[in-house]
């Protein structure tokens, strides 16, 4: 028989309540008799059930040991930094993560920031808030005329590259892995030492990149001021990497048109922060992935593997580089 823990600490990135993983767990025990499945909330609990674990879900505490454990699977399409230690890069584990589940919910948050703007939406709500009807006195961005540019090639960008077809854009990416991520509704992929020279020419530049050593703070006043001030800039990635008082800053400036922002470097985006007042800004709490069956969606990716790994096949949506963290 083999043991897969769901581990359920409160407060845990991405680890949904507690009835949702009971539910996940009595379903998994009835459709595969050979699986035991125990879900530990405290650290103590799980370093406890870990020490025989074939499997696990969820994030790891410090001073793990687990010499049997075989499949880790991350509650997060694109784990944060600090999640792929030292200890799990040299385990012999295979870690899977969520990325193939949420692409299309956050495709489409992607396309409702984009048609926003295009339509000066953000502009008009302003209007409406304060009772003035003015006309059309916003900007409008034709999409069949400009180019979308997706920092990160993965599967976020090209389904929304896909959603954006009809209405005729260029659309390219720039990727570290531009071999591996091109084709499909993505015009060109461009290796990622190609950025300063692609953001010059986008009309719309769309940051979903993992939030990694390497692309924390990848984006800041520098990168901003490259771009069109006639610009709009999209982050439903990671909001560490982009440096948000700088972007704030070229916003301020007048050196991009507006941005709709999903992540941001604090979670909970303070209060106080000056980004709430700018009236081209969009915010949404980090909720680009919600979808009404997202739990059950997160639910067929574990089970799916669980019948992977109890068939001695290969897991899907597997980490290809521990270090690097996708």
């Amino acid at each position: 028989m083999a043991k897969f823990v769901l581990m359920a600490q409160p407060g845990a990135p991405a680890i949904p309540p507690r009835e949702v993983l009971e539910r996940w767990a009595a379903e998994l025990r009835a459709e595969f008799e050979g699986l035991e499945v125990v879900i530990a909330a405290t650290d103590e609990e799980i370093l406890e059930q870990l020490s025989d674990a074939d499997a696990a879900y969820g994030v790891l505490p410090a001073g793990w040991h687990a010499p049997r454990l075989r499949w880790l699977q991350a509650p997060m399409a694109n784990p944060p930094l600090g999640y792929f230690t030292p200890d799990l890069a040299a385990h012999a584990v295979v870690v899977t993560n969520m990325r193939g589940v949420y692409n299309d919910h956050i495709a489409t948050h992607v396309m409702a920031f984009l048609l926003a703007f295009t339509r000066g939406l953000p502009h008009y709500a302003h209007d409406q808030r304060n009772r003035e009807y003015r006309g059309g006195l916003a900007r409008v961005l034709h999409l069949a005329d400009s180019t979308v540019l997706f920092i990160g090639a993965g599967g976020v960008a090209h389904q929304a590259a896909r959603y954006l077809q009809p209405w005729g854009p260029r659309v390219v990416a720039v990727d570290a892995r531009p071999e591996t991520t091109a084709g499909g509704a993505i015009d060109a992929v461009f290796g990622a030492d190609e950025l300063e020279a692609q953001l010059p020419l986008a009309d719309v530049v769309v940051m979903t990149v993992p939030h990694t050593a390497e692309s924390e703070g990848m984006l800041g006043r520098a990168q901003f001021a490259l771009m069109k001030p006639t610009a709009v800039f999209i982050n439903i990635g990671r909001g560490m990497t982009v440096v948000l008082n700088d972007l704030v800053d070229a916003l301020e400036a007048g050196e991009l048109a507006g941005a709709g922002l999903d992540v941001f470097d604090r979670e909970p985006l303070p209060p106080d922060h000056r980004v709430w007042t700018l009236p081209n800004v969009l915010i949404t709490p980090h909720v680009a992935m919600v979808g009404p069956d997202i739990d059950q969606r997160r639910f067929e990716l574990i089970a799916g593997n669980c019948r992977r790994l109890l068939a001695g096949e290969p897991l899907q949506y597997v980490v290809a580089d521990k270090i690097l963290g996708f």
